[in-house]
């Protein structure tokens, strides 16, 4: 119960942190809307008996109080309708920042190692709008309970029965609340085939893959599958929203029943004397508002209802974002700068919901100002070290130490901040081109000498140099006057991106140049090493992480990963006179090149 009070709270609060003042005129004209209707009833068998007693000042009031309700209600509905899409609007955007701020500010990528997160966040994706929607179901639930009421007290007052009209009510609401359980339940069950219905959708519509959808042919194979796929997910809703749709069948014959006995009886009271003809008009009237409101309360909590699951498994992801940050007693700052180096000290790591052991207990000891090369075969963990050591995971045993202290102790956004490095899955990210580069160091962001020296620093100062408008252009086709890059050009923007930093304490670079030619990469990683030394009075440790031997053959210290386990270490000249797995390597990728 705690949890649900939260999760309403949290996401009415949405409403009326985007639109306050449009939130609260909102619930106002709902109210409004909710309490015309009874009141047009009223007046309406007013007029009537006022007709039949020949009363004109009564009939007049009469009329008098069914044109303001009406008037009433047309103001009502507009400014309504204003602030409902207001709020919306506005709602939905605050909800995106607030999804995009907590799912981008959990500090560990290992959730998205785990499919029962990933099925939990694409239903949150799926349905987000309804965070947004939580203002407007809270409004449309007080409107029908004042609508609801008011109609009750005006059918109480014609007789006491007729209060079991209203009671109808609560019957359709608990069906309606078993048929949104039917609903949440199914799009529980197909989370996962759902994420892959849509990752169908997005490999066959999206260009990236485009090259090799027609080379291959794999059009008609993606659609089979996505066909396949849909059935299974639309079927089981399919099924719930039959089920349903029957439960609400039911309530809709009860209600039908309850109508036609509230406006018989009322019919008998008025031919045994016991009730006027305008009391005959209001409860007819009166049924009809009934039904609406009926209609409305059904409707609007099972939009509260729905919101409301969505609400909770926001505040899920909440508690989910603050329990994993790291948290420790004694919170240390990084160094300003390396003195001993980085050390692994028997690290081990699994992937969560796996029993493979990706790295299984790797001591290392990186120096301080050293440049360091990290190769093996695919799958042989080098990944997964990198991303300890930016401490995107934490070790399962063992653990990695910083000048001495626990990595564990240096709180995560503040070692983040003495890193860089470019990765290969690097982001294209389509803005200005100074700030495709800049966001690395958002106060550099205008510092254009700072911006030349990275993209000299990374060999991409003749991709800014052609293009249009230099630094100031935009880059990406979809985007109006904006300039489409090659696969090459994107990745050495990505890498001025993690050279625009000059005092890390970790350079990172894991396989950063895979879309380039090995004679660029070489010059490239060439001046990486000469920058590094240069900056030894920093203790930056940089760490290269290629397939190309011919590259790494230049760092410090070479460590050979084999199986999650370390199996060679030293320099290139160490590591050919004691021929293992690297000589190996190397003699057989430099025979490629003779």
């Amino acid at each position: 119960m705690r949890d649900t009070w939260r999760a309403f709270l949290t996401t009415i609060s949405f409403g009326f942190r985007a639109a306050r003042w449009h939130a609260v005129f909102q619930i106002l004209t709902e109210i409004a809307l909710a309490l015309t209707g009874p009141l047009i009833a009223y007046s309406a068998g007013v007029l009537v008996d006022a007709a039949s007693d020949r009363d004109l000042d009564r009939a007049l009031t009469a009329g008098f109080g069914i044109a303001a309700a009406t008037g009433l209600l047309i103001v009502a509905q507009y400014y309504n309708a204003h602030c409902v899409f207001a709020v919306l609007e506005r709602t939905q955007a605050l909800s995106d920042r607030t999804l995009m701020r907590l799912l981008g500010g959990i500090g560990s990528l290992a959730p998205h190692e785990n499919p029962k997160y990933l099925d939990q966040i694409q239903l949150l994706r799926e349905e987000r709008e309804s965070l947004a929607e939580m203002t407007n179901a809270t409004a449309g639930l007080i409107s029908a309970f004042v609508g609801f009421g008011a109609t009750a007290l005006l059918l109480a007052d014609v007789h006491p029965a007729l209060i079991s009209l209203a009671l109808l009510a609560f019957i359709s609401l608990w069906i309606t609340s078993r048929a949104n359980d039917l609903a949440v339940d199914a799009q529980e069950d197909t989370g996962e085939p759902e994420r892959l219905r849509r990752h169908l959708f997005d490999i066959g519509t999206t260009a990236g893959a485009g090259k090799e959808l027609r080379v291959f042919g794999l059009t008609r194979e993606l659609v089979r599958r996505h066909h396949a796929v849909s059935d299974e997910v639309l079927d089981t809703r399919n099924r719930a929203a039959w089920r349903g749709a029957v439960l609400k069948s039911i309530d809709a014959v009860i209600n039908a029943a309850g109508f036609f006995g509230a406006i018989a009886l009322v019919v008998w009271l008025a031919i045994e004397g016991r009730a006027t003809p305008g009391d005959v008009v209001m409860v007819v009237a009166l049924t009809i508002e009934m039904a609406a409101v009926v209609a409305s309360s059904v409707g609007y909590s099972g939009d509260f209802l729905w919101c409301l699951k969505q609400a909770r498994r926001y505040v899920w992801l909440e508690r989910f974002a603050e329990t994993s940050v790291k948290r420790t007693d004694e919170p240390v700052q990084p160094p300003a700068s390396l003195s001993h180096g980085i050390d692994l000290v028997d690290v081990t790591y699994r992937y969560p919901a796996s029993e493979r052991t990706v790295l299984d207990g790797v001591s290392l000891h990186l120096p301080a100002g050293s440049v360091v090369a990290l190769v093996g075969e695919n799958g042989a963990g080098k990944s997964t070290l990198v991303k300890l050591l930016c401490d995107f995971y934490e070790p399962d045993g063992g653990e990695i130490q910083v000048d001495g202290v626990d990595l564990r102790r240096i709180p995560s956004a503040d070692w983040r901040t003495r890193l860089t490095g470019a990765f290969q899955d690097f982001v294209e990210l389509q803005f200005a081109a100074r700030e495709t580069v800049g966001v690395a160091d958002i106060g550099r962001i205008d510092d254009d000498a700072a911006l030349h020296g990275a993209l000299e620093r990374a060999g991409a100062r003749s991709v800014v140099d052609g293009l249009p408008r230099g630094l100031d252009t935009q880059l990406g086709r979809s985007w109006e006057g904006g300039v489409e890059l090659s696969g090459g050009q994107w990745q050495k923007l990505a890498l001025a991106r993690g050279l625009l930093r000059t005092d890390p304490l970790l350079a990172v670079f894991d396989e950063p140049t895979a879309a380039l030619d090995p004679q660029t990469e070489h010059a490239l990683f060439e001046r990486f090493a000469q920058a590094a030394r240069e900056g030894k009075q920093r203790g930056t440790v940089t760490l290269l992480v290629s397939h190309r031997f011919s590259t790494v053959r230049m760092a410090d210290l070479i460590v050979v990963l084999d199986g999650g386990r370390i199996r060679e270490i030293g320099s290139h000249e160490h590591l050919m006179a004691h021929p293992d797995l690297y000589a190996e390597l190397y003699d057989l990728q430099s025979s490629a090149y003779r």
